[in-house]
């Protein structure tokens, strides 16, 4: 029985988290194509080094929201390249299933919106991937449609439920055998399935919902228990605006109830008390439709500018308090403070200990800042480990130094998380309205140009803005463009340098060393590059093409009948704490016809002493391989000898820095000794790096160094050159 119907907007909550979901999946995404690497190994179809490199994004991702369970790359023509939720199920024709995927690779534009597929109902956002303008297929976010369920359970929109229509579920029926474990009955009438219903009472109410016609509207509807209840539609559409299923909304009525059955048996008078209630009633939803509005309004306006994880402003509220306190200053001819804060080294923590620890160090380090500042000052978190604070009516330029200083001394306290004690140092940039500028974008990139500036000087200290920074900071923007278009280009080439066995003056081995052809300013050394490249991560597609191109070149001299003797690649940490380390560099050898008899891999001890138990299951298995492993550095980086004990290496080698002195400087002396005779009671063979002079050569064959290598013998020269050494019988007569 229809007693009213009354028009109702429930759709503007719905809408509202539709297209939050997909404004945030967007941006997410467009963030990831703006990584190289990750598209460099789409593009190369290396499947598991995009896994390595995405792996840390989806569990974030799955951390930060529980019904975010889909992150797919696809070919051009819809095959699964990559599941990250099933990394071992691959190559599969998805093009009569994802449909929406279908049409993100025609189309070559981003796709979105819901589907449903043989595993269940999802929101997907599905973006073309190009690399140099050419089309190399697909990949997408997806979150279950449960999660929208559990948003309008939150704001309290009573007993949201799903109805799906029996034709858009017969994907789900038909090509997954536990489909009934996550898709609920049928109605009565078999036209609409109940998705995820259990309770008799969702039962009873679902299926008077399925008697009559379901649109965007209000009714009060009786069911057979005699319950009055207030019913509410949404229509679901699909990515291609097919109406799919719906959404439906109860309230039940009951203590208007009784009035209503007495109403039944009086005159007209008591219908005309029965129409004032009705009146009331619908007078008491509005109010409490408007409130659970306004409630959505400020959950969504919240979430719009404060940081979820620490509750500072976000970046959206701190360029608006930036901008007001510009505008203020002007007005009061005032002076503030902005301090950029970015927390040092803190992608190791990350990296070592996982993204939960770091968050858990986020929050924290949060509480430190909110703890050591003024009310009236703002703290904001921008994005990862940068941080900015305000500093309103400045009375001095200094009592900004005051305040970083007190920030650097509360951070470096220590923090105790799951058994881990970690020391966290900062670097802070600072810049002075008006001093530095007039505006807000200036000042913040002036901020953010000391901050670097702060980094440079060593790190765990402040800087204040100076012009010669802004130099500095742009230099470094060209530097990295130049190095991303290098590695596009082909610009890097290897060199190598000879390792001689000092008794016989024979060459044994080479060790590989990149340098930078540029094409306008030339060679370009290491130390100008390799900073920046470390920093901003691109040193690992540069180590890996310093690596594969080196094992080429080897493996074409030995088929020339030549003898390079063992190839010395460096081995970084990052890439040792790469997942798939072994297999990746098993794969090399394999594209490259390397032998591992060939190789030796060079890894520094400061390396290995960052995650030495790390360190030491991966080189054992690198050992298992056949290649040997040397410990590059050694005696700079304070290594446990029961550390060097475990690790299952061949050589050490003597760091330059102990061979600088040498034969005159008495430490240098005494320390070159004591490696050489620690490496033969460990049964290892020794070789020194930096040899310039024949009195080094000497005192180093004579006290039982195995083999040198440096300007003494030869620079590190292109393989050219290299090539017509290995034709002169491998004899090196240095230039003495």
């Amino acid at each position: 029985m229809t007693i009213k119907k009354k028009e109702h907007d429930t759709n503007f909550i719905v809408k509202n988290i539709f297209n939050e979901i997909r404004q945030k999946y967007t941006d997410l995404g467009n963030e990831l194509l703006k990584k190289p690497e990750i598209i460099e190994a789409f593009a190369n179809r290396d499947r598991d080094e995009l896994l390595r490199l995405s792996t840390p994004i989806y569990k974030k991702l799955k951390e930060d929201n529980s019904y975010f369970n889909i992150m797919n790359f696809y070919t051009p023509d819809t095959h699964d390249f990559l599941r990250l939720n099933k990394p071992d199920l691959f190559g599969n024709n998805l093009q009569s299933f994802h449909k929406i995927t279908v049409k993100a690779n025609e189309s070559k534009e981003i796709q979105s919106g819901i589907e449903v597929g043989e595993y269940g109902i999802y929101y997907r956002v599905i973006f073309p991937v190009f690399k140099d303008n050419k089309h190399i297929g697909a990949f997408e976010f997806g979150i279950d449609i449960k999660y929208l369920m559990s948003r309008l359970s939150i704001l309290n929109l009573h007993t949201p439920l799903l109805l799906v229509s029996r034709e858009s579920a017969e994907p789900i029926y038909k090509h997954n055998e536990s489909a009934d474990s996550y898709i609920g009955e049928f109605t009565n009438n078999y036209s609409f399935v109940k998705y995820s219903q259990s309770t008799e009472e969702k039962k009873s109410i679902l299926d008077i919902a399925d008697k009559r016609i379901i649109n965007e509207s209000s009714y009060i509807v009786n069911n057979d228990d005699a319950k009055y209840l207030i019913f509410r539609g949404y229509t679901l559409h699909d990515y291609k605006d097919s109406d799919i299923g719906y959404f439906v909304f109860m309230d039940e009525m009951d203590y208007y109830m009784d009035t209503i059955v007495v109403i039944r048996w009086i005159s007209i008078i008591a219908t005309i008390l029965l129409v004032i209630i009705i009146v009331e009633l619908i007078y008491k939803l509005i109010n409490k439709y408007t409130a659970e509005l306004t409630e959505q309004k400020d959950i969504l306006d919240y979430q719009a500018h404060y940081d979820l994880l620490t509750g500072l402003s976000n970046r959206v509220l701190f360029n608006d308090r930036l901008e007001q306190a510009v505008e203020k200053a002007k007005r009061q001819d005032g002076r503030f403070a902005l301090l950029f804060i970015d927390l040092d080294r803190f992608k190791q923590i990350n990296d070592s200990l996982g993204h939960s620890v770091g968050d858990k160090v986020l929050q924290i380090i949060a509480k430190r800042l909110q703890s050591v500042v003024r009310k009236e000052d703002s703290i904001s978190r921008l994005s990862g480990d940068e941080f900015t604070i305000l500093i309103q009516d400045l009375k001095q330029v200094t009592d900004a130094s005051f305040l970083a200083q007190k920030i650097i001394s509360s951070l470096a306290e220590a923090i105790n998380i799951e058994n881990h004690t970690l020391y966290i140092t900062s670097s802070i940039g600072i810049s002075i309205f008006p001093n530095d500028g007039l505006d807000a974008n200036n000042l913040l990139k002036y901020a953010d140009a000391a901050m670097y500036k702060a980094k440079e000087e060593g790190r765990n200290n402040f800087q204040y803005y100076s012009s010669e920074m802004t130099e500095k900071a742009f230099e470094r923007v060209v530097m990295e463009a130049s190095i991303r278009k290098a590695l596009d280009n082909n610009e890097f080439v290897v060199y190598y340098q000879p390792q001689v066995d000092g008794r016989t003056d024979k060459l044994v081995g080479m060790e590989a060393l990149v340098r930078w052809l540029h094409p306008n300013v030339g060679l370009v050394f290491p130390d100008k590059f390799i900073p920046l490249a470390q920093e901003t991560g691109l040193i690992l597609a540069i180590d890996q093409w310093v690596m594969s191109s080196a094992m080429k070149q080897i493996t074409k001299w030995y088929e020339m009948g030549l003898n390079p003797g063992i190839l010395a690649l460096n081995l970084s940490m990052r890439q040792l704490g790469q997942e798939g380390c072994v297999d990746k560099l098993g794969l090399m050898l394999k594209e490259s016809g390397c032998r591992p008899e060939w190789l030796e891999l060079e890894v520094t001890e400061g390396e290995i002493m960052k995650n030495p138990e790390n360190a030491i299951d991966v080189l054992k298995k690198i050992s298992n391989m056949g290649i040997e492993l040397a410990v590059d550095d050694f005696g700079t980086g304070y290594s446990s000898l029961s550390y060097l004990k475990r690790l299952p290496i061949d050589k050490l080698k003597i760091d330059k820095s102990f061979v600088n002195g040498l034969p005159d400087d008495e430490e240098d002396v005494s320390i070159a000794r004591a490696i050489i005779a620690l490496a033969h009671s460990l049964k290892l063979s020794v070789i020194a790096e930096g040899v310039e002079t024949k009195e080094q050569k000497e005192f180093l064959v004579e006290n039982g160094c195995d083999f040198v290598q440096g300007y003494f013998y030869s620079k590190p020269i292109p393989s050219d050159e290299m090539e017509k050494i290995l034709n002169d019988e491998q004899s090196l007569r240095a230039s003495k």
